[in-house]
């Protein structure tokens, strides 16, 4: 690795910060360590932003990675890990993945080569394929089969945060991630700010990273519950009152929808009241896209998508199965 980082200098190549937010997955990280050392591209700074593990992974991280920089928070700060970590980052680019999250050895330097080809590309997200099967992660349903198996690149509304190479100065730019925001849709705020400025975001699927399941993350209850609060806060700060109320209508159905297969209610009306009681603070820096920015994000739809691929299309299939068990 040390010989791969001295030609990547000696050409005048990029240097790259992995950033790493992490709570309580010691085993996973390990994993995700592991296979950024591997990357044909060299990754010259690693940084682990951890929430307050109590798993034992600052121990594995001095023992097996003395060269990664460890930083850890009294609390578990969720997302807000990747402003730390990309503050403190060094490199040109950040590279940031989650902790479950198992990079291909040439996807580092797919990416690169992406961000290279055009500076006005802001960011570039790998495909993510969930790590046992091997199936294409993709809930939204933005590309085809033969879309994602190509060697093409597509402009995108946002990137995954699960392997995604961003300029740091794009990051410094727009401002980071806004502190209301607790995890997902994080890459539409960045995204948003960026593509308003006049940068690419872009999807390319020939750089692959593996994806396990979170357990904590991934429970439905606190799902909703920050899908909720962060979609709904996303459309007060960027768009049109018009269109936002439209929007936010659109994931009021969706998170209804999916409280009722997954039983979660008491989260949804948490959410409804945590958004209204932050809404102060988030029309406080309330800055409506440009129309072409809109136009542009609006190009793959999500919260339409949200509705019929995350409840309806989840549903039928629910009812489906439900009636064959029966027969």
């Amino acid at each position: 690795m040390k010989e791969q980082a001295a030609e990547a200098k000696a050409k005048g190549r990029p240097k790259i910060s992995a950033v790493i937010p992490n709570w309580n997955r010691k085993n996973d990280l390990r994993e995700a360590l592991l296979a950024i050392k591997a990357q044909t591209y060299p990754v010259e700074e690693i940084i682990v932003v951890d929430n307050n593990s109590d798993d034992g992974t600052r121990e594995m991280i001095e023992k097996e990675f003395p060269e990664v920089l460890f930083i850890q928070s009294p609390h578990n700060i969720v997302i807000q890990a990747l402003n730390i970590g990309a503050k403190t980052a060094k490199g040109e680019f950040i590279l940031h993945q989650d902790n479950d999250g198992v990079l291909e050895p040439d996807a580092v330097e797919k990416l690169v080569g992406i961000l290279e080809s055009d500076p006005t590309i802001a960011a570039a997200h790998c495909k993510n394929l969930y790590y046992d099967t091997g199936e294409v992660f993709d809930p939204l349903r933005w590309f085809t089969p033969e879309e994602h198996a190509s060697d093409r690149l597509f402009d995108v509304p946002a990137f995954h945060g699960n392997g995604a190479l961003i300029r740091r100065d794009v990051l410094e730019e727009t401002g980071y991630i806004e502190p209301e925001i607790l995890l997902y849709q994080f890459e539409r705020n960045i995204s948003a700010k960026a593509i308003d400025r006049g940068y690419r975001v872009v999807y390319y699927p020939s750089a692959v990273i593996r994806h396990k399941i979170s357990r904590e993350v991934r429970n439905p209850g606190h799902r909703i519950y920050i899908t909720m609060t962060g979609g709904w806060w996303y459309l007060a700060r960027f768009y049109p009152l018009g269109k936002a109320l439209r929007k936010a209508f659109l994931h009021l159905v969706f998170a209804l929808l999916y409280s009722i297969k997954h039983h979660t209610f008491r989260d949804f009306f948490r959410g409804i009241l945590d958004t209204l009681l932050g809404l102060p603070q988030v029309l406080r820096g309330r800055r409506v896209l440009k129309p072409e920015t809109i136009a542009k994000l609006e190009a793959k739809p999500y919260e339409a998508s949200a509705v019929w691929y995350g409840s309806i299309d989840t549903a039928r299939k629910w009812i489906s199965e439900k009636f064959s068990k029966k027969t």
